[in-house]
């Protein structure tokens, strides 16, 4: 085998079990809080043995800011996904939000530990740690620019706090509860653009 070939192999190996710890680290946050949670017990989770799980991440602390870049590339990638031709404002926003909100529930776990930290924990410097709003603003801009009755980032924050305020419940939720992508997407886009006493389209 090439050596380029090799370290191609072993570079995709490597990425396999970070994702396999993360997966698990995600699993014992969620059950026992970042705060209690061990090298120990995310090595077991995984099956690895602890002196092995330090070969891919130095602490928990490290674990968790890979949770959220893996999260932010996860939710930014949701934007630049392709889309069917022919679709209108509307319908581009809600496949959008539809994409991010099956993010969300299939990342439930590790999204429910950014709530567990607590008083302890230090915020992050960078105020919007996701780029979203920025994501978002952009894309409002581009494909509803003409629908706006305000400008594309006021509208992007608006349709944050809506977003936000939907799919937290069902964060904290049990796993169990049910809850449809679809149907959710489509209610936001038309609170964002009708509001909450408005008649919709």
């Amino acid at each position: 085998m090439a050596p380029n070939a090799k370290s191609t192999r072993r570079a995709r190996v490597i990425e396999h079990t970070r994702r396999d710890i993360l997966d698990a680290a995600a699993r014992v946050f969620a059950e026992a809080g970042f705060h209690q949670a061990t090298m120990q017990a995310i090595a077991r989770e995984a099956g690895f043995t602890a002196a092995s799980l330090y070969t891919y991440f130095e602490s928990k602390d490290e674990i968790y800011e890979a949770l959220l870049e893996e999260l932010k590339f996860a939710l930014l990638a949701a934007f630049d996904a392709r889309v069917p031709a022919g679709l209108t404002f509307e319908q581009r926003l809600e496949l959008l939000l539809q994409r991010q909100f099956e993010l969300v529930i299939a990342r439930r776990n590790a999204i429910r530990i950014i709530f567990d930290l607590g008083p302890n924990r230090p915020r992050r410097k960078d105020p919007n740690p996701f780029d979203y709003l920025e994501r978002m603003e952009a894309f409002l801009a581009s494909a509803g620019a003409d629908r706006l009755r305000c400008g594309a980032d006021e509208a992007a924050r608006l349709l944050f706090g809506i977003t936000h305020a939907t799919f937290l419940p069902i964060i904290l939720s049990p796993p169990e509860t049910p809850f449809d992508p679809a149907r959710q997407a489509e209610r936001v886009v038309d609170l964002f653009l009708h509001g909450a006493l408005g008649t919709s389209a």
